[in-house]
Formats: structure tokens, C-alpha cells, sequence
């Protein structure tokens, strides 16, 4: 069936009826739009009940002005702001972040339970949202609660990304004493333990750092995740730099096999990285200690070595530093026999006796050294053997360049060192 208009004023009648429509349809979707744009023109109370006005379902305008009147120090009306917060809450009733800011409101008022109340709320929508349990946190702490203080910073702690949780782990240690924060506080797991631990060394807590160790290496066995690597060798140096060598040198152990088992110590060589072939160790735990002198620079060089990819190179300069800067420390037994080798090639060292490795006892000093190597050699084996004294439990080999005497011209030249060993032969 067709219905035909023919009456010139019913046209004109359906043609406004359809403009009105669109009108209001235009109208109906543009005014959130419109009163957000009223509402970023200003933030005074005018600008935003002018804005509700337009829009009086937004709860986020709601919330702006109850955030108004809760904290602006002009306008400050806690009635007002609390029925602001009510009203964006009937409209939102999910909104952590009201829940958090009426808490707060509630706090003000003296009204404990209810402040309680819509903290246990905001908790509950937003368990995983690190930045309101720690609003939540302080606020606690405002009113002097310290133990529901602690109760949501330890779920902080919880959910909180590696690079936020440190102010977390400086207020735990301001409310509970170590023992609390390591046993109640830390999310017993791997990463969580890894985070405290690392935590702990940067603030040279070295022994609240080997209590959460210890429950870390338990954790990471029971469930067989990797402990991270970096982590491990900063355990080893403290290990080594509170004289718990025997734990120290078992990790170590453990840790280089996996990283690069030819550069770790065995028992047919002692030494760790030997043939310098491993760079991400040098400098820490058992490895070699490097550094420079007037006049001496050292690098790995790729282009030399008598096996493998590379070797050490010292070059010397208009020197006559007497260079002892390269060390390694190894775990040995008492009264036994080593013997020490390396292989040593030089270029241009004239003037010097050369480069020697040396064996020191901390106690009984220096135990042998290997013959020198100087002028212009290629590849050449150096070996010497020795006896720890009775109470050996450590010795260092050393790298010694000794300077020419005073009455010849300063060290130039250079000198490589590679595949140093040292085995118990008796």
C-alpha cells in the first residue's frame, strides 16, 4: 500500500518532523562531547556544574567536581563533594578510583567505617592496580592504621612492576622490621624474590639480601626456574667479600659451567677463563680482576692468540709502572703441590725482564713465579710448580710486568697472555 502525499502543508509538516528528529538525535550524541569540551575550559565549580548541566549522567564530570570540593583549598565543601561522589557512584558504582577518593572523604569526616568500607571496595574492583593500593596505603598511614598500612602495601609489593616496587620496599622497612618484610611482605616467587634481593645489594644490605637468597635458591628448585644470571654474580661477590668462600666458589662453579662451560674451573684447570675467552665475567666473583697503570692499557685482542678467538694484550707506553693489575683468586688445598702455565708472547719490551706469572699466598706471600718473558718472543710456554703453605685456602695468580731501572728508558711494547692453567699435581 502507498500513501501519497499531495497537501503541500502535510509535506512541510513531515519535512520539520524529520529535522526535529535529526536535531535531537544530533543533539543527544553531541552533548557528552559538548559538555567535555565546557568542562576543559576551566576548572572551577561553575565550568564544571555548567558542564553536568549538559551532561548530568557523566559520572566523570560528577567525580571532578566531588574531587573539587574534596581537595581544592578555595572551594573545599566536604557535603558537597560527598554527594558528588554518590551520585557519579550510582552512575558507576565500579569506579575504584571514587571508591578510593570517597575513602579518603570518609577519612576526613572522622567516619572510620565507612572510610574502611569504600577502601575495601576500591581494593576489591582494582586488585591489580598498583597505583590506587598505594593511595590506599598512605592514606591508611595518614590516619595512623599502620597495620592495614601494611596489609595493602603488601599486596602492592604483589602487583607492583619491578620499576615501581622500590618506594614499596623503602616504606615496608620503615613499618616492619626485615625479618617481617622478608617472611609476610615479599610475594614468595622467583621474580618477586629476585626484585628484593637486587633491592637489598644496592643498599649493601648484604645479609637481609643472603636470607632472601636462601629462600630464592629454595623456591627456584622447587619450581626450576632460571635464577637470573646477573643476580648470581653479584651473590658470589658478596659471598667472596664476606669470606664465605666455599659457597661462593659453588656457585661460581655452577654458574660459569652454564654460561660457558671451557671458561668455567675444573679440576684439570683451576683457573676461571683461563684463555680469556669469556668478557661478561671479567671483573667479577673468581674471574679475572683488570685494571690499567701510567703508561699500560689492556684489551682483548681478536687478532692474536695461541688457541681459541682471542687473548689479553697489555700495551706499554713510556712506562715504568711496576704492573700488577691483573688478578684472580682460586680456592686451593693446604699443603699441596700446583703447577702453574701459561703461554706469553711479546713485541719490542726491551729494557724489562719481561712478563711473569705469580703465585701469592695472603699470608706467605709470594710463592713462585713463572720465568720472564720480554723483547720479542713468539708463543712461549711458562710453568712453574709449588706448595701451598698448611693454611692455605686461597691463592692469586698475578700478571707482574716489572719496569725497566731507572738508568734505561721507560717500558714500550707489547705483551699477550693466554691459556693460563693451573692443575694439583700432588
Amino acid at each position: 500500500m502507498v500513501f501519497r502525499l499531495y497537501a503541500w502543508p502535510s509535506r512541510i509538516a513531515l519535512t520539520g518532523i524529520m529535522i526535529l528528529g535529526f536535531l535531537l538525535a544530533s543533539w543527544a550524541a553531541l552533548r557528552p562531547w559538548i559538555a567535555q569540551r565546557a568542562l576543559s575550559r576551566g576548572s572551577s565549580d561553575q565550568a564544571t556544574r555548567g558542564a553536568l548541566a549538559l551532561d548530568p549522567g557523566n559520572d566523570r564530570i560528577q567525580t571532578s567536581l566531588a574531587t573539587l570540593y574534596h581537595y581544592s583549598l578555595l572551594l573545599r565543601d566536604y557535603p558537597a563533594a560527598l554527594a558528588a561522589y554518590r551520585a557519579a557512584l550510582r552512575n558507576n558504582p565500579l569506579d575504584s578510583v571514587s571508591w578510593l577518593h570517597l575513602g579518603k572523604l570518609y577519612a576526613d569526616l572522622d567516619q572510620a567505617r565507612e572510610s574502611d568500607q569504600a577502601f575495601a571496595l576500591a581494593v576489591r574492583l582494582g586488585p591489580s592496580n598498583a597505583a590506587l593500593l598505594w593511595e590506599i596505603a598512605i592514606a591508611h598511614l595518614d590516619e595512623g592504621r599502620v597495620t592495614e598500612a601494611i596489609a595493602v602495601l603488601t599486596r602492592f609489593l604483589a602487583v607492583s612492576p619491578p620499576n615501581n616496587a622500590t618506594r614499596g620496599y623503602e616504606l615496608a622497612h620503615r613499618l616492619a622490621s626485615p625479618d617481617e618484610v622478608i617472611g609476610k611482605m615479599i610475594a614468595p616467587d622467583v621474580d618477586h624474590y629476585t626484585h628484593y634481593t637486587n633491592y637489598l645489594l644496592d643498599r649493601h644490605l648484604g645479609d637481609q639480601a643472603l636470607a632472601v637468597w636462601d629462600l630464592l635458591n629454595q623456591m627456584a628448585a622447587r619450581t626450576r626456574e632460571p635464577i637470573d644470571p646477573h643476580l648470581q654474580l653479584r651473590v658470589v661477590d658478596l659471598l667472596m667479600a664476606t669470606g664465605r668462600l666455599d659457597q661462593a666458589y659453588q656457585l661460581w662453579t655452577t654458574l660459569t659451567t652454564r654460561i660457558q662451560p671451557d671458561a668455567a674451573p675444573t679440576a684439570s684447570n683451576l683457573a676461571s677463563n683461563g684463555d680469556f675467552e669469556r668478557k661478561e665475567t671479567v671483573g667479577r666473583g673468581f674471574d679475572w680482576r683488570i685494571g690499567g697503570a701510567p703508561g699500560v692499557a689492556w684489551t682483548f685482542d681478536p687478532d692474536r692468540a695461541y688457541t681459541g678467538r682471542r687473548s689479553l694484550r697489555l700495551t706499554f707506553v713510556k712506562s715504568r709502572a711496576d704492573f700488577l693489575n691483573i688478578s684472580q683468586l682460586i680456592p686451593v688445598q693446604p699443603h699441596s703441590m700446583y703447577a702453574l702455565q701459561a703461554y706469553i708472547k711479546t713485541d719490542g719490551l726491551a729494557g724489562s725482564k719481561g712478563i711473569t706469572i705469580e703465585a701469592i699466598d695472603s699470608a706467605e706471600g709470594a710463592l713462585a713465579e713463572t720465568d720472564p718473558v720480554g723483547e720479542t718472543r713468539d708463543w712461549s710456554p711458562v710453568t712453574v710448580t709449588f706448595r701451598t703453605s698448611d693454611t692455605a685456602r686461597t691463592i692469586t695468580l698475578r700478571v707482574h710486568g716489572e719496569p725497566p731501572p731507572p738508568y734505561l728508558p721507560p717500558l714500550s711494547g707489547s705483551a699477550w697472555i693466554d691459556n693460563v692453567s693451573l692443575t694439583k699435581v700432588e
